[in-house]
């Protein structure tokens, strides 16, 4: 009787080993499809290798991917929510499921929910407390992206991109005092690369500056700094300078709760 158990046990170990192999086999054949641009080909491969591994998400990951490059989003998210119940312990699906719905499906709600997933799993992951803290911006939980943004800070982690957004969001939630020392920060850590910066990103670097500034001057005008908002403005090489001046000239309470009122 033992060792009829151990025969099976044997025969099941051969079988395990060779559809892992052709699962293995499967996906090779699907990279050399997919770099040769067969997409449907490559598809077709990868949904035999899942067949033959029931128990590895990447076949499903990789289907994922090419579906995406045919313009298929709500099939990736399909094949990709498989993937997460294939394999849950791995963040790295639900991160990219949570992509997919915010920049693809206009889906934050369900981005920041993911997101939320797979930071228990990786709660250090500063680029992924980025993204979330971008998704709450997304759905007007402004007080969340604060709470992710500062944890940036915590960690010293924090891009200038980081620091604008929560320079603003300090704005609008009450304390433009913070917002106004924040978006210096912001000003001084991109400045301090601009002289070396050349072609599309000196430019790119400049238009953030000037980005920066505005948002400075909207955060002088909310904390009663009318004086230093217009001499921020008359200095101003942006378009919106102008308006914005003629504006705080005329009706500076409705400049501030313009400010208050826009988004981040």
């Amino acid at each position: 009787m033992f060792r009829v158990a151990v025969g099976f046990v044997v025969v099941a170990l051969i079988l395990l080993a060779g559809t892992l192999y052709m699962s293995v086999y499967y996906m090779k054949q699907e990279q050399q499809l997919a770099e040769t641009g067969d997409i449907e080909g490559a598809l077709e491969k990868a949904r035999v290798a899942a067949r033959f591994n029931p128990f590895d998400s990447m076949p499903l990951t990789v289907q994922a991917n090419l579906l995406l490059r045919q313009g298929q989003n709500d099939a990736a998210t399909e094949a990709l929510r498989e993937a997460i119940d294939r394999d849950p312990a791995s963040y790295a699906n639900l991160v990219y499921l949570a992509n997919i719905q915010i920049n693809r499906l206009n889906e934050p709600e369900k981005a920041v929910k993911n997101y939320e997933a797979a930071l228990e799993k990786n709660p250090r992951d500063t680029g992924l407390i980025f993204a979330l803290a971008q998704a709450y911006t997304r759905v007007g939980d402004l007080e969340a992206a604060k709470r992710e943004y500062e944890k940036l800070v915590e960690f010293d982690k924090v891009p200038p991109r980081g620091l604008f957004n929560l320079g603003k969001i300090y704005v609008r939630t009450g304390d433009p005092e913070k917002g106004v020392e924040t978006l210096q920060k912001a000003k001084e850590r991109v400045s301090a690369g601009l002289e070396r910066a050349e072609g599309a990103k000196r430019n790119e670097r400049e238009a953030f500056v000037r980005s920066v500034d505005l948002a400075l001057v909207d955060a002088l005008v909310v904390e009663g700094r009318y004086d230093e908002a217009r001499a921020a403005l008359q200095q101003s090489d942006s378009e919106q300078a102008p308006a914005l001046l003629e504006l705080l000239n005329t009706n500076p309470e409705a400049y501030r709760e313009t400010v208050l009122d826009s988004e981040v």
